[in-house]
This record gives structure tokens, C-alpha cells and sequence, in this order.
């Protein structure tokens, strides 16, 4: 696949020579020809390399059913027809999120946000939070930055200095590891004799004596404490979720592709948001996959029974996702040169490569699509190894493979996206030289390394399709889930408040405008072969859209950002509303 980078034309121009494409394509679907909803006099950018521009565009049941100019779209208008002046406001397709956490986030993203620089700043919030609510039985918060202990892990006996009574449990900002008080690790029964939980992958950072420090990496082990200190069941997980999914909407996501459940059974997970669709109360489309990180079980046979229970148009499972490694911080990164720090460090696949490509043939002959965590350069090439072997070995069809964070790619492995279909996914938030990879990084690879991060330009320019995804709730710098800041971020490869800061790569490493839009809209949708019913305004494709209080390709790319959601909705539905349609 092409990936389309839209030529700058101005909207004026455009009208003139697409006015007749945009008429033809508007159609009538079957029925009275009245819309429900006709939004007119408005900037929108379809995503449609055919016809990027329009003014008008109207709705009926959940359908697109035009797309083009304001006098076309009169046919439309009927007795019950809502019809909006949008007064020259944006319309974008929703935004699609490539890479999301649907439950763990729900998981994650509770109680004290810790995202801050300033080690003293993050000590007084969580004294403060702990003073403040005398009556939490167990103290919980997401966010801590790595940088803010560039030389040494954060320990227990630092928690306990503020709270010894009560369990303390906090997430680390990626969400693969936590940091918790000497009170957790009693209550989880955790001490010196404790074996850890999947040993060179999941474990107790332990001290000279074997004595867990309070330190714990990757979720198996993670759960392991905080299953102890509260009860996950549906309810905990519904609690968040219910939270977290107004946010989702204000922000104008509509599609996720939810990267793994954990935590609770995936069939209780998606069972959840089956029967909220069917109650007419789940904002956004969830495509989910199977998470795969043990080499000892064959993710097949749950996968299949998942994708047969759950396959209705707003909740579905469809992928496997396979985790082959970790990330630079913890030194368990797969990279094609050793690290600059630690050169002996051999580092292993969380599952072995000969178990990847047999499950990964497997998996794409029974044509299941296969996404992939892979963090380093050399993931990079060992995943698109095992897509080009079940490539050759199976019959053709619509494959749909996606290499997701890919920090680094190498120069020799950059066209094989385009030669093999796949999607190179990652998040717009980390395409900045912010303080984790000025130090943490930086030490572990060195700065040219560093500097080559993020290579989605290149990788569109040489015909692959790309995508963007948040990963919330976990994060390398920042963790958040707002599809505008990370196109921001994406397009000035700077983070708002950092902008002195030279852009990750030099100026010609920005992601332009159009293709940052692309990758999170059509470009994820792709990624989730979903590119036929979401990801742009066109007639007979769901209606997914969102409108904005300005035109982004008008404004300072450094303000895109600050863009309001002013409406959004999914699937012919309002489901964040600032323009008060519904009233």
C-alpha cells in the first residue's frame, strides 16, 4: 500500500477542480434520501486522496451518505434533518487509535497522577495525596518517570518514609513496571525467599541480600503484588472504564485497536463492552487482540474462541499480538548493535524467534492478523522476518501485519513495510528529544542512535503505511491519550513547553501535517483492516466524524493542540457534544 501524502493546495483551488469527483461520489444510499444530520459550510478534510476537500456532509442512520459541496447537499435536507453552519469549522474523520490499553488502562490510570520532572515535586504529591485521604486502604497512582532517578531505582524505604501503614502501589509510566512500599510487598507475601514470577522477564529488582527492593518489572510480577492489595473482577475494571470513556470521546477517538487485556479474563473484558453496545452506552469502536507473551502456551485456540464470541461492528477481536521484547531503559530491547553502556548485555526474545515465525505462519494461515510489540530495531526485523515466511509459505490475502513502537528501524528494513504490507505503528507523543531520551536512552545507545528514533517519514515516503497510537495508559515520557497532541508532537517532533529543545532527527524528520492526520485516521484503520468501513469521510463508510474549532492546516503547528473537540460522533451517533446538537 501507498501511503498518500496530500499535494498543498488551497482550498479554493481544490473546490474548483474536485467539485465534480465530490458531486459523483454523493450518491444516495437506500431510503428517503432525508439525513439525520447535515453539516454544511465547513472545512472538511476527508482523508480521501481522491477528494481530500469538501464543504458539506451528511449523515443518515450510521452512514455517510454525502460528501461535497453545500449546494449538493440541499437533496439531503428533509423534514427531520438537523441541519449545523458550522461557520468554517474543521470536520476530520474520528480518530482512529492505533495502539490503545481499553481495560488496563482502567487498570492503570487510577488515583495520583505522578507525571512530573521534579523528584522533590513528586515526593510532595504523594505526601500530600496520602495526608488528603486518610480513608484509601490502598494507595495507588500511574506516571512515575524514569528520569527523575536517572542513577538509582526508586525503593520502598522512600515510600515508607511517608506511609508505612497502608499498602503504596504505583505504576511506572510505562505500565511495565511499578514501584511499591515494604507494606505491599508484606501483604503480597514477597521476600527474600520468593522466587520471581517468570525469572529474566518478570521479577523483584533485589538488593545485595536477595531483599526485593520495591522495584518490580513487567506485569506477571506486577500482578502478582497488586492482585494482593485489591480485587480485580469486572466491577474494578467497569469503575475505570466509566471513567476513562467520556475522556476518550471529548478527545474525538472513535476506533481503538485494543492491544491486549490483562488483568481480568479477555472474555469477561469484552463481554463488558458487548453488553454496554448493546445498552447503546459505548462511545467508541473496540477491535481487540490477544496478548501473547508466554512461550509455553499456543495463543491460538483462546484467540479463535474469542474472535467467535466477540465479532459485532462496534466490539471484536481480530489479532494476535505478540510480545518479542521490552524496552531500553530495563536493557531488554532487541537491538542490531549492543548497548553503548552495557556492550555484554546479551538480551534475549521474550519468546523464542523459531516459536514467533511457526505461531506467526500458523496465526496467518488461518488468516488472523498478527501485531507485534517490538521496541528495538532488531524486533523490528525478526517480526518482519516472520511476515515475510508465512508470506511465502501461505496463500495470499489481506494480511494486515503491524510493527508497533519500532523506536529504531534499520535502513535496510525501512521498504520492507511497503514490500510486505505491513503497518509501521508508533506513538506521536515520543518523537521528541525529551528529558527520558536525553538521559536514559541517551546513555543506553548513544546520541546518534537516539536521534534516528522514530523514522515515520521515511517509512511513508518509501510506500509503507503508518499509523499512530498512543499506548495509553502507558507511556516512555508521556503518558496521554489526546489524538491532537499527538499529531502535535508528530509534526514539530517537539513537546509543547519544550520547544527550545531541537526537533528528535533535525527539522526534516517532522511528520508532515497530512500524513500525521493519515496515520490517525485511515493509516490506523488500515492497521486494523478496517480502512473500508472507518478512517475517512466517504459515502457508504460508517460515520465516524469529529469537528474542530479551527483548521489545523491554517494554524502554527506548534498550536495544533490547542484545537477544541468541538463535537464528536461514532457510528451516526453524538457522543461529545460542545455545540449542543442534542438540545
Amino acid at each position: 500500500m501507498k501511503s498518500p501524502i496530500f499535494a498543498a493546495m488551497t482550498f479554493t483551488v481544490m473546490m474548483a477542480v474536485l467539485l465534480p469527483t465530490l458531486l459523483s461520489a454523493a450518491d444516495p444510499i437506500s431510503g428517503n434520501g432525508n439525513a439525520d444530520y447535515v453539516f454544511t459550510n465547513a472545512k472538511v478534510y476527508t482523508v480521501n486522496k481522491e477528494a481530500p476537500w469538501a464543504e458539506a456532509i451528511a449523515i443518515k442512520g450510521n452512514k455517510i451518505v454525502y460528501v461535497g459541496d453545500a449546494e449538493g447537499v440541499k437533496s439531503r435536507v428533509g423534514k427531520g434533518t438537523k441541519v449545523v453552519d458550522l461557520k468554517g469549522k474543521m470536520v476530520l474523520p474520528g480518530f482512529v487509535e492505533g495502539h490503545f490499553h481499553s481495560i488496563v488502562g482502567a487498570m492503570i490510570a487510577k488515583g495520583l497522577d505522578l507525571q512530573t520532572d521534579d523528584k522533590q515535586e513528586l515526593f510532595d504529591r504523594i505526601r500530600k495525596y496520602a495526608k488528603e485521604n486518610p480513608d484509601l486502604d490502598v494507595i495507588v497512582g500511574y506516571g512515575v518517570r524514569f528520569n527523575v532517578f536517572p542513577d538509582q531505582l526508586p525503593t520502598a524505604a522512600m515510600l515508607d518514609e511517608i506511609e508505612s501503614k497502608r499498602p503504596i502501589y504505583f505504576f511506572g509510566i510505562d505500565g511495565h513496571t511499578a514501584w511499591v512500599n515494604s507494606k505491599a510487598l508484606e501483604m503480597a507475601g514477597i521476600n527474600k525467599d520468593t522466587p520471581d514470577t517468570a525469572p529474566g522477564f518478570s521479577y523483584f529488582v533485589r538488593d545485595e541480600g536477595n531483599n526485593p527492593t520495591g522495584w518490580i518489572v513487567e506485569w506477571p510480577a506486577e500482578l502478582q503484588v497488586l492482585g494482593s492489595l485489591v480485587e480485580f473482577n469486572v466491577e474494578y475494571v467497569k469503575d475505570g472504564v466509566k471513567e476513562w470513556l467520556p475522556r476518550f470521546s471529548a478527545a474525538g477517538i472513535t476506533a481503538v485497536h485494543d492491544y491486549g487485556v490483562l488483568g481480568i479474563p479477555a472474555e469477561e473484558a469484552f463481554q463488558f463492552f458487548t453488553d454496554m453496545a448493546a445498552q447503546g452506552k459505548l462511545p467508541i469502536r473496540i477491535q481487540g487482540s490477544y496478548y501473547w507473551n508466554d512461550p509455553k502456551a499456543d495463543p491460538i485456540p483462546p484467540l479463535k474462541k474469542l474472535m467467535q464470541q466477540f465479532d459485532t461492528e462496534l466490539v471484536s477481536v481480530k489479532s494476535l499480538k505478540v510480545n518479542l521484547d521490552g524496552g531500553d531503559d530495563k536493557w531488554n530491547a532487541l537491538y542490531t548493535e549492543p548497548y553503548t553502556d552495557k556492550p555484554d548485555v546479551k538480551v534475549e526474545p521474550i519468546i523464542p524467534y523459531d516459536i514467533v515465525n511457526a505461531t506467526v505462519e500458523r496465526a496467518d494461515k488461518e488468516r488472523i492478523n498478527v501485531t507485534c510489540h517490538c521496541f528495538g530495531d532488531l524486533a523490528v526485523r525478526k517480526f518482519l522476518d516472520a511476515v515475510e515466511m508465512a508470506k511465502k509459505k501461505n496463500p495470499q490475502w489481506g494480511r494486515r501485519p503491524v510493527a508497533s513502537h519500532a523506536t529504531m528501524v534499520d535502513d535496510a528494513d525501512i521498504p520492507r513495510f511497503a514490500e510486505l504490507g505491513a503497518t509501521y505503528d508508533t506513538t506521536g507523543f515520543w518523537m521528541s528529544l525529551d528529558p527520558l531520551l536525553q538521559t536514559v536512552s541517551t546513555t543506553r545507545l548513544g546520541p546518534e542512535r537516539v536521534q534516528a528514533m522514530f523514522p515515520m517519514k521515511k517509512i511513508a515516503e518509501a510506500g509503507g503505511n503508518v499509523s499512530l497510537g498512543s499506548d495509553w495508559p502507558t507511556g516512555a515520557y508521556v503518558s496521554d491519550y489526546r489524538p491532537l497532541l499527538s499529531i502535535r508532537v508528530a509534526v514539530t517532533r517537539q513537546l509543547p513547553g519544550r520547544d527550545d529543545v531541537p526537533p528528535l532527527g533535525g527539522k526534516e524528520a517532522r511528520v508532515p501535517l497530512d500524513l500525521a492526520l493519515y496515520a490517525q485516521t485511515l493509516g490506523a484503520a488500515y492497521g486494523m483492516a478496517l480502512d473500508d468501513k472507518i478512517g475517512s469521510l466517504e459515502v457508504g463508510k460508517l460515520a465516524d466524524l469529529v469537528v474542530l474549532d479551527r483548521n489545523l492546516f491554517d494554524i502554527n503547528p506548534h498550536d495544533i493542540h490547542k484545537a477544541r473537540v468541538l463535537l464528536t460522533i461514532m457510528n451516526g451517533k453524538v457522543v461529545h457534544d460542545e455545540l449542543k446538537l442534542e438540545k
